[in-house]
């Protein structure tokens, strides 16, 4: 299955705005405008994640070993470094520095045993704050309480009551998040305030698979929302408004990833073609979790007051941890997906050539 290259870039570009907002210690640097709104690359992960999970499933809904094959890639994909990650902070981290042991244990990052069953969202007070790289897994608790989900809906419903559904919450979302905003609720790592990127990508993959689908026809409105809706989201960010920006950000995010597909502006298309853009959003998962590891090294020898040297250094740590877990733990794995393969992948065309989407 040949795998889309725009959208390892789109990956890529997205773990980089992460990055820079998961490691603003240096502000002296002066990354405040990306350091303060990185972290909607979490919601282009979510759309991202969202159209290619629902394009899988679409593609193999009528397979009888549906359940078993998804589940099990999934787990291929996400399982091996997510808990070798939470075996490095429950044990190696305690086991070296004793003095971390309450903060990962304690009513910080507590209860520990949420982790390993994703429900850190749900069940750690302030999920973002945890300690260490453990601030960073609410959104994977939101990913995997989507794959327990959506595979039962796109089971049992058509296409046309599965666009239904996905506007449904598109359009309720926003409502949700005002009233629970009213009544003290975190929404940012909240999984049922955090939906409509899910869906707004589930859309987007429902769209291209209609009947009388034309790329084109809807290039030029992609590009205007993306243009006029992005700098906005930005804007009323600053008004502590993230109940609407939330929904303007999945809006963003899916036209990005439409233009990613199906636009031919070269500037765009060269942008997504970057090899090394490309490679970054291949490791992305690794940069994504790992990232937190280099940066708490950097505090602990409080060398965060030398930005020119410390961050050059903790993002390169970073890419190199990513790459090496890429190599060493996740191919591996992932090499065992050929023995839970389904029917064969639909092709779409995109910008420049006909490729597999899942």
């Amino acid at each position: 299955m040949k795998r889309v290259s725009q959208l390892d870039a789109v990956r890529g570009l997205a773990v980089l705005l992460v990055l820079v907002h998961n490691t603003d210690i240096y502000p002296s640097l002066h990354l405040g405008l990306i350091a303060n709104n990185g972290w909607m690359g979490v919601d282009l992960f979510f759309v991202l994640s969202g159209f290619l999970i629902t394009g899988i499933l679409l593609q193999t809904k009528d397979s009888t070993s549906y359940f078993r094959n998804f589940y099990a890639r999934r787990c291929l994909r996400i399982w091996p470094l997510y808990y070798s990650a939470l075996l490095f902070m429950f044990v190696i981290v305690p086991a070296l520095r004793p003095s971390e042991t309450n903060d990962i244990f304690g009513i910080r990052s507590g209860p520990w045993w949420a982790y390993p069953i994703f429900l850190q969202n749900y069940l750690v007070r302030v999920p973002t704050e945890a300690t260490g790289l453990l601030a960073v897994t609410w959104s994977l608790g939101v990913e995997e309480q989507f794959y327990f989900i959506w595979p039962l809906v796109v089971r049992f419903c058509d296409e046309a009551k599965l666009r239904k559904i996905a506007v449904a919450v598109i359009c309720i979302s926003p409502a949700l998040r005002f009233y629970s905003t009213l009544n003290g609720v975190n929404i940012y790592s909240n999984p049922l305030c955090r939906l409509d990127g899910l869906m707004a990508g589930s859309l987007l993959a429902l769209l291209i698979r209609s009947k009388n689908f034309a790329a084109a026809r809807f290039v030029i409105p992609a590009w205007i929302t993306l243009l006029v809706v992005a700098p906005l989201a930005i804007f009323l960010d600053m008004f502590n408004t993230r109940w609407l920006v939330f929904s303007l950000v999945a809006l963003a995010s899916s036209a990005f990833v439409y233009l990613a597909l199906f636009s031919q502006q070269k500037q765009l298309q060269a942008v997504l073609s970057n090899r090394v853009l490309v490679y970054i959003g291949t490791i992305s998962y690794g940069i994504y979790l790992l990232e937190k590891i280099p940066v708490d090294v950097v505090k602990a020898f409080h060398l965060e007051s030398f930005p020119l040297l410390a961050f050059p250094i903790t993002a390169t740590v970073t890419v190199a941890m990513a790459a090496l877990s890429w190599k060493v733990l996740e191919k591996p794995f992932l090499r065992l997906k050929r023995f839970f393969d389904g029917p064969r992948p639909s092709e779409i065309r995109t910008a420049d050539e006909t490729v597999n989407v899942i």
